[in-house]
């Protein structure tokens, strides 16, 4: 076993004098294939949607959008207006003016309700009225009571359009369910089934985010132009929702890499006193990232909320690679004072360990490439990439550029085989180790027994919303639409009569009434139905 492990570091010491004399050329491919892989990365998304969770073969998701295909997107801007009084001229003037404006300038519309074109079906004798309920724009106060009662009568809007107390109103805008990627709309006028034609089932695609995020950002624009102290404006839904968490991971993620490299870098730097033991490292794991990033926008994998850990575990994992490789390098090039055979010891000397350091890691991670939750395959698949791409750039790239940038040796008095600082902490570190075996066992297994403790206290949970901080106005505007409105969440059965024309069935219409009327009362913890609604409502 110990010739085969000589083998082997014999072996890596061969291939890092071939990189010292071939240097340029290995700088100029690895640089080649890198930048063959950044050119992807103009292709990369981003997905935070819920239905991004899935696997788009997995049962749920197909179904999923098969609804979507039928109905329409059932994503949701909700503004929830409130005011003193709802039905008052002013009021019903400014709501009218919002209810205009968002229409002609928040793109990717499908449909827009409000007060102000909610459809209005009542009986009159023997005739049944179908009109907007402000078909005919109230003058008076007389006309605006008529206006009060029959929205208050009316069930459907109750909780929908207008509050209990008469003191909020929505505009629910609904978005396109298709995107305009790849379509020119002006070139398109007048063509209108030929696009339809163009997103069927087969050949679609849906809104995309970065459209969402237009709609959202289109719609604040909007609403804050018509924000007053007796006009309050609150945007929710799923699509704001969606939109709020994507801007947090962009910031987030940010952060994350900000801070990271700043830690790193500041130990890099207390390690190895030098900029080139700082820079180094870092370059190869930006180099590892950028790759990785750039196979997820080729092989058409979105960013999505449980991946954003890939730049921060990236930098964790794989700067250790680099470090492994620069100590020996360090260490040797002082005593040596031979670059060429510093770099082939260290490579010989720590080149396996990092090769399986990554392998076992990257294998550790392509376990959760089965993963049924589809980012969460991802994360297994491309981190366990990136990982692998780490290790081929420290072993292949590092070697190279160490031959190429200049490193100085430290000029001092001092034995230039004396150990480092670091080396007299670690050894210590070792004897404490080794002289106090029982005292660190018993002291690890107090903390193991703790730690078994606190897992048994986790659960499992997927509220979105909780996931925004307590004063974001997403979260803000959601939670004060689920207590005026009794919520601002959409659930959606889907019934088929497995005949055609089925659903004219008065036996069948008259279960959907009885079923809606029940789902209403449906309450479990603090998770309640706060309105329920068919073709029968």
């Amino acid at each position: 076993m110990t010739s085969v492990r000589i083998g082997i570091e014999k072996w890596f010491g061969s291939l890092a004098r071939n990189i010292y004399h071939h240097r340029l050329k290995t700088l100029i491919i690895m640089l080649l294939i890198i930048a063959a892989m950044v050119s992807q990365l103009p292709k990369l998304t981003i997905d935070i949607s819920t239905e991004g969770f899935m696997h788009k073969s997995d049962p749920a998701r197909v179904e999923y959008d098969t609804f979507r295909d039928q109905f329409g997107r059932d994503e949701m801007i909700i503004l929830a207006i409130r005011s003193p009084e709802v039905f008052q001229a002013k009021f019903l003037k400014k709501l009218k003016d919002l209810h205009e404006d968002l229409l002609e300038n928040v793109p990717y519309i499908e449909d827009i309700t409000s007060l102000i074109n909610a459809r209005n079906t009542r009986g009159k004798k023997d005739e049944l009225i179908v009109e907007d309920l402000m078909e005919n724009w109230p003058k008076t106060p007389e006309d605006i009571a008529v206006i009060k009662q029959r929205s208050l009568d009316n069930q459907l809007y109750k909780n929908l359009l207008i509050s209990e107390d008469s003191r909020m109103t929505t505009i629910v805008i609904q978005t396109q369910t298709y995107s305009s990627v790849g379509t020119d709309s002006d070139a398109l006028d007048g063509f209108e089934d030929d696009v339809d034609n163009l997103n069927t089932a087969e050949n679609k695609q849906y809104l995309t985010d970065k459209e969402n995020s237009e709609v959202v950002a289109a719609v604040n624009k909007v609403a804050n132009k018509f924000k007053s102290p007796d006009f309050e404006v609150y945007i929710a839904g799923s699509a704001a929702v969606t939109h709020f968490l994507k801007h947090s991971m962009i910031k987030d993620v940010r952060r994350f890499l900000l801070l990271a490299f700043i830690t790193v870098g500041t130990f890099l730097f207390i390690m190895f006193r030098r900029i080139s033991g700082v820079v180094l490292p870092l370059l190869i794991v930006i180099l590892s990232l950028i790759s990785t990033i750039s196979l997820m926008a080729a092989f058409k994998a979105p960013i999505k909320l449980p991946t954003q850990i890939l730049p921060s575990f990236m930098l964790a994992v794989s700067v250790g690679y680099s470090v492994h490789i620069l100590a020996m390098f360090y260490h040797n090039f002082r005593k040596s004072r031979n670059r060429e055979e510093a770099i082939v010891y260290s490579i010989g000397h720590s080149g396996l360990a990092v090769v399986m350091t990554a392998a076992t890691t990257a294998g550790g991670l392509f376990s959760f490439s089965t993963s049924e939750v589809a980012p969460v395959a991802d994360v297994g698949i491309f981190a366990g990439t990136g990982v692998l791409l780490a290790m081929v750039y420290t072993i292949i790239l590092l070697p190279a550029l160490l031959a190429i940038l200049p490193v100085k040796l430290k000029k001092n008095k001092k034995d230039l085989t004396e150990d480092t600082a670091i080396d007299r902490f670690l050894a210590k570190i070792g004897q404490i180790a080794t002289g106090h075996p029982y005292k660190i066992l018993i002291i690890s297994t107090v903390i193991v027994a703790f730690s078994i403790a606190g897992i048994m206290k986790i659960r499992f949970s997927h509220d979105v919303l909780k996931w925004l901080p307590k004063n974001n106005s997403a979260r803000l505007a959601t939670e004060k639409i689920d207590k005026e409105l009794r919520g601002s969440t959409s659930l959606e059965i889907i019934l088929d009569t497995g005949k055609e024309n089925g659903l004219y069935n008065p036996n069948i219409l008259n279960r959907m009434e009885k079923t809606a009327a029940f789902l209403e009362t449906l309450q479990v913890c603090e998770v309640f139905a706060g309105k329920a609604w068919s073709i029968t409502t």
